[in-house]
């Protein structure tokens, strides 16, 4: 070899130029040799024993992935899917869609209202989030005890028959400021309200949803006042009302605690009835007929403050004892028979009575 250490027979580099040298590979790139010999093979390890890997869900149980990105991945195949090259969608056009959603929304209650004008609900939507057997019976009004349509209107509405919209807007906004203040409602909603409520909405027991449910039941309530009569709106709001955690309507409530039809109601049954309706779930026919209220943690017969029962208890002593006031102050069958039901209810056959019998899914109702 030469002074430059290579072979005497390669030719030297030209003037100027470093010898070539060349270059050892990198570790990364020599393959990697396994314990016993040989190179080892692509691929995930080797069991212990031999054989090929285990299969997720076959073999060995696979690990649950967790639920958020399973939602996002069936959002994403369910969503729509742009075009290559289509830009996205702007924040007007968003908007417009979830206007036009929500106008969607809105439009079946209002067909289901004109259409409620002359049929009768067949559901609620109050029945429907009550998972379970419900009992309920439809009776028209003319069927219904005068003294349970007076008192019904002097405790949830005494505006009721001089009413030309659904809503106090000035109540109304007295009320939303209540909420975001924390304070208490000074006030309730009107009969139309509850009708919109009971017939197309949930129940009120989600408290951070309470305004959104306000605010929806506000135009099918206006709708209602527009093409329905005070008279079919009443007949309405007590076929579907709460009375118990099971018990919807006039007609299956007075069987169930009373034992006698909704036309045989006196005034201080139909203040009992009433005063169930802002807090029904916590109350149930009593062994001797009447309400038993729940919750009686230390026996007394009685639902004291921090119990259950206490709320519907509440409003069952508060309606008995203003109900005589509240039927002075509606004018007695005046009220009635300004909103298009003459007369008394036990003026018509019995024979023509819905409510003349009990209904029969009564039995057995109290399991719940």
């Amino acid at each position: 070899p030469d002074r430059h250490g290579r072979p005497a027979d390669r030719p030297a580099p030209a003037d100027g130029m470093r010898p070539a040298v060349e270059r050892p590979a990198h570790p990364a790139e020599r393959p990697l040799p396994s314990r016993r010999g040989g190179l080892r093979r692509s691929g995930p390890p080797p069991r212990r024993g031999g054989g090929a890997a285990p299969r997720p869900g076959v073999d060995r149980a696979a690990p649950r992935r967790p639920i958020g990105p399973r939602v996002a991945q069936l959002w994403q195949r369910l969503r729509p899917r742009r075009a290559p090259g289509v830009p996205a969608p702007s924040a007007r056009a968003r908007v417009r869609r979830v206007l036009r959603w929500a106008l969607l929304a809105q439009a079946v209650p209002l067909v289901l209202v004109l259409l409620f004008t002359l049929v009768n609900p067949p559901y609620s939507m109050f029945r429907l989030w009550n998972f379970g057997p419900t009992v309920a019976r439809w009776t028209d009004a003319e069927h219904v005890s005068r003294n349970f349509l007076v008192v019904v209107m002097g405790q949830e509405d005494q505006q009721f028959p001089e009413r030309t919209l659904a809503v106090d807007y000035g109540m109304q906004w007295a009320r939303v400021q209540a909420y975001l203040d924390g304070t208490d409602d000074p006030s309730g909603s009107t009969i139309t309200q509850q009708t919109s409520k009971n017939l197309f909405l949930w129940a009120g027991r989600y408290p951070p949803l309470e305004p959104v449910r306000k605010a929806l039941e506000i135009p099918p309530a206006e709708t209602m006042e527009i093409v329905m009569s005070k008279r079919r709106i009443l007949e309405i709001y007590v076929n579907v009302a709460q009375f118990a955690p099971r018990v919807y309507g006039v007609c299956a409530a007075s069987w169930y605690y009373f034992g006698k039809s909704s036309r045989a109601l006196s005034v201080d049954e139909s203040a009992q009835l009433v005063g169930l309706l802002p807090s029904p779930l916590h109350v149930q026919r009593g062994p001797g007929g009447g309400m038993r209220f729940l919750g009686d943690t230390n026996g007394n017969g009685a639902a004291d403050p921090g119990e259950r029962g206490f709320i519907s208890a509440k409003g069952y002593w508060h309606a008995r004892e203003r109900a005589p006031r509240w039927y002075a102050q509606m004018g007695g069958l005046s009220a009635t028979e300004g909103i298009g039901i003459p007369g008394n209810a036990s003026d018509l056959p019995a024979a023509d009575d819905p409510c003349r019998e009990p209904p029969a899914a009564l039995d057995g109702i109290d399991g719940d």
